[in-house]
């Protein structure tokens, strides 16, 4: 009698507990960020990849992906996070079509403005590629004025709702305020506070009872964060712009994680959201799998980014397609152009947090452009260079085609339109700009500075504005160039990009405090002209951690030998690059160009 009385009560907790299984919804979130024109596969620094190489990510291998988990997973939408354009020969050629064409062909659900997709300006994003994607573009926080609401205006909604099964999900996206500082975007549109902008739309969706949210952006890690805490009603951001690697466990390639996959945030309103973004170069697919209660609320967030590398195999209809689209490009980008004995290195991870040698041998030769013969008062009218290390876009790996370097592969390095410029600047500009350089150090953003012909020291444990505590300058006025403290009232001649001159990255205190401005050659041209030459001569150069010195060719296999100076009793070195053939010297000599004791060869071709 007593189990006849239980068994309604043991229906009823069944029924419960049914009930409360089946109120989970999960929905699966496919993204990528800051792919950057990588069409084909890469290896593993992202640059071209090698014959032997072990290669990664490239449009084929993630459509294989992403058409794996379509198979075998419900609910999934495929999203991107912005800054489809710039970084390599597709898009110097192809302007962004390739973008459209590619991403069209693995059916994203949403993409968003990234900073570079104003590259070209607002007409430059039209037609090649406003005008060919078939998914809808998102930004809550631009805001065009009359000459452009009719056109670019109809182009992008502020967000988008999705139906999935019986679900609906908003999209909400937005795009880095710092747009206009780190683009061309023109006089025309308004970048917005992004949570401000963002509350807004989520408060609308929510009106319309959406109670399932997601934040995609193109503004940064830091950002991101703040949406997350501040914004009510965003259940998951998805995030680009510091290409930020997250990943919980041990990493599976060379990037390292800056926290766990995904990142979570205590909201003002009581919630924990899960952040995310997917490295970048379309090495890695993010993959987040998010439970959803009744009330919109996430239950629970999983996942980690998959490494796109060559245990995926690459799908072959898109691989078909790309090597069709691949031969517009052959003339163009095949040309061989110069040749590296080591490891040239442009690493967002290395150029944006310390000195790079790549950095370090672009920043000598735009430098050495500059050089004229010396007289009795000076040996050279300029001895300095800076540049924003987020103009370094690829890296150079001496083991692919033996150390050949292509004119694809200098796009990739240096992709952007510009010029290096000689300015002339107070001491105490100069300053400011160091100061710039490390006010947000540790975000990965541009602004960290490669140089030659200064030296600087840091103390990050100081405020912001306070850690610079030295900056020296070579001198010019001397005919033994040596280093110099920098003083606030001197005027100095320094080699920068144009970029920056116009306040990019936001160094505003050169654009409003250069004296005189002179254009110079575009990037590639003077790359060319400079790094690898068609001269009659032979050079290499190493670092003597501060010494030059006479050097004879030692052997240069191991990509970070070091080498003993033969005279220690030189002056300190100077990054300046000697103009051989001029003095016909018959031996080498090596000034230091800090490149951590690794070797650049340039020779005639």
């Amino acid at each position: 009698m007593e189990a006849v009385r239980l068994l309604p009560l043991l229906l009823l907790l069944l029924l419960g507990f049914f009930a409360s299984s089946s109120a989970v919804w999960d929905l699966v979130l496919l993204h990528t960020n800051d792919v950057h024109a990588r069409v084909e596969e890469t290896d593993v620094n992202s640059g071209k990849c090698g014959v032997n190489g072990q290669c990664f990510a490239g449009v084929a291998r993630r459509a294989t992906e992403v058409s794996r988990i379509r198979s075998t997973e419900n609910n999934v939408l495929l999203l991107d996070a912005g800054d489809q354009f710039q970084g390599t020969v597709w898009f110097n050629f192809y302007k962004g079509a390739e973008a459209a064409h590619f991403m069209n062909k693995l059916g994203y659900n949403a993409t968003v403005f990234g900073n570079h997709e104003f590259d070209n300006g607002v007409e430059g994003l039209m037609k090649p590629f406003l005008e060919q994607i078939k998914c809808p573009v998102l930004s809550a926080n631009i805001k065009p004025d009359h000459t452009l609401n009719a056109t670019f205006g109809i182009t992008y909604l502020p967000y988008k709702i999705f139906t999935i099964g019986k679900e609906k999900v908003g999209v909400v996206g937005y795009t880095s305020q710092e747009t206009p500082a780190l683009s061309k975007p023109g006089p025309h549109l308004q970048f917005l506070d992004e949570v401000t902008s963002l509350q807004v739309q989520v408060d609308k969706l929510r009106t319309l009872g959406i109670n399932k949210i997601i934040a995609l952006g193109h503004s940064g890690f830091t950002v991101d964060k703040k949406i997350a805490k501040k914004v009510r009603g965003v259940d998951v951001v998805i995030g680009g712009h510091t290409n930020t690697f997250l990943y919980t466990g041990t990493p599976p390639s060379t990037e390292v994680p800056v926290g766990p996959y995904p990142f979570m945030v205590n909201s003002e309103d009581g919630r924990k959201v899960p952040v995310v973004q997917a490295y970048a170069f379309g090495k890695y697919l993010g993959y987040l799998k998010v439970s959803f209660d009744d009330a919109g609320n996430v239950v629970k967030s999983t996942g980690n980014p998959i490494l796109l590398n060559s245990s995926i195999k690459q799908d072959s209809e898109v691989l078909a397609d790309v090597e069709e689209w691949k031969k517009n490009l052959a003339n163009y980008s095949a040309q061989v152009v110069g040749k590296t004995l080591v490891f040239l290195n442009g690493s967002t991870h290395d150029c944006r947090f310390k000195e790079c040698n790549l950095g370090n041998l672009i920043c000598d030769a735009m430098l050495d452009n500059y050089i004229s013969f010396s007289n009795d008062i000076q040996w050279n009218h300029v001895s300095a260079c800076i540049l924003n290390g987020g103009g370094v876009r690829a890296s150079i790996d001496e083991r692919t085609r033996n150390g050949s370097i292509t004119m694809e592969d200098l796009i990739a390095v240096l992709p952007f339109s510009g010029t290096f410029d000689l300015v002339e600047l107070k001491g105490s500009t100069l300053r400011k700009a160091f100061e710039h350089s490390v006010e947000r150090y540790g975000q990965s953003t541009g602004e960290f500075l490669q140089v030659s012909g200064i030296r600087v020291e840091f103390d990050l444990s100081k405020p912001p504005q306070h850690r610079v505590k030295s900056l020296s300058i070579l001198c010019t006025k001397c005919r033994v160039p040596v280093y110099e403290p920098v003083e606030n009232e001197m005027v100095y001649k320094v080699v920068l990009p144009s970029y920056m001159v116009t306040g990019g990255d936001g160094f505003s205190m050169i654009k409003d405090g250069f004296l005189k401005h002179n254009s110079g050659e575009g990037f590639v041209s003077l790359a060319l002209a400079l790094i690898f030459s068609g001269a009659s001569f032979h050079t290499r150069f190493f670092c003597f951690q501060g010494i030059w010195t006479f050097q004879s060719c030692q052997d240069t296999s191991h990509k970070e030998k070091k080498f003993i100076p033969l005279l220690k009793d030189a002056s300190s070195c100077t990054t300046q690059l000697l103009d051989l053939r001029a003095k016909q010297l018959p031996w080498f000599l090596w000034f230091h160009s800090c490149f951590s004791g690794v070797s650049v060869e340039t020779s005639n071709f």
